[in-house]
């Protein structure tokens, strides 16, 4: 029996914001620069995510022997073009109407307000700041901030013991599989929002979530749906 929440940790794109990068062009960005550093065209797509992409690279860049200061350069280098790419979405970014309402109820309960994101800290406040959310969030765990990401459990557990919270007492809410598998990872409630479609869901997995609450739905079945975990 999974105990009343005491936090919620929020995904970012698609679930707070509109965060308006072009993924696609970002990871074809990535693959262009791993493929200049030798990484064969077969182990690299824009259907994974950069950092399955990376990690397919480092795996290739470590049998190749190079060295991991190499490795890590090359990674930097990486880095460095998405955040161009997503600073420029940052600046762009809009709030996902109505959420601001929930974001108000759950506060009215005193609970705590976190947020992990593949974007970077920096990037995930001035998102905030611009769409005038940031006063809700006690913590953002990004990218910088720890080294497995979610849907790896160390994201939320991380999150957790920032909180002073057990898993079981948070409410996991996102738009992608990863967030849902994040929370089952952990032993989470989980709440997806069907905000957008993308080919790069798992469908199998986010079906998985607790409840899925449409767009159209925020934010009413949105509060009903945190009140009933109170």
């Amino acid at each position: 029996m999974l105990k009343s929440i005491k936090a919620i940790v929020w995904d970012l794109d698609g679930t707070l914001i509109h965060f308006k990068i072009d993924y696609l062009r970002a990871r074809k960005v990535a693959i262009k620069i791993l493929k200049n550093y030798g990484v064969p065209k077969h182990l690299l797509t824009v259907k994974y995510s950069i950092l399955e992409n990376v990690s397919s690279a480092r795996d290739y860049f470590h049998k190749k022997g190079f060295s991991d200061e190499k490795i890590e350069k090359i990674i930097a280098d990486i880095d460095k073009k998405i955040m161009e790419i997503e600073l420029e979405a940052a600046l762009n970014a809009t709030m996902i109407n109505g959420i601001d309402q929930v974001l108000k109820f759950a506060k009215s309960k005193n609970l705590k307000q976190a947020i992990f994101t593949f974007n970077t800290k920096k990037n995930a406040k001035i998102s905030l700041e611009k769409v005038r959310l940031l006063g809700f969030f006690v913590l953002i765990v990004g990218r910088d901030n720890i080294s497995n990401l979610k849907p790896h459990p160390d994201h939320l557990r991380f999150i957790c013991n920032e909180l002073n919270v057990e898993p079981d007492e948070i409410v996991v809410i996102g738009d992608s599989d990863r967030d849902i598998e994040a929370a089952i990872n952990v032993g989470a409630h989980s709440i997806a929002l069907n905000t957008k479609r993308s080919n790069f869901h798992k469908q199998e997995i986010f079906e998985k979530a607790d409840k899925i609450i449409e767009l159209n739905e925020i934010p009413s079945k949105l509060i009903n749906a945190i009140e009933e975990l109170l």
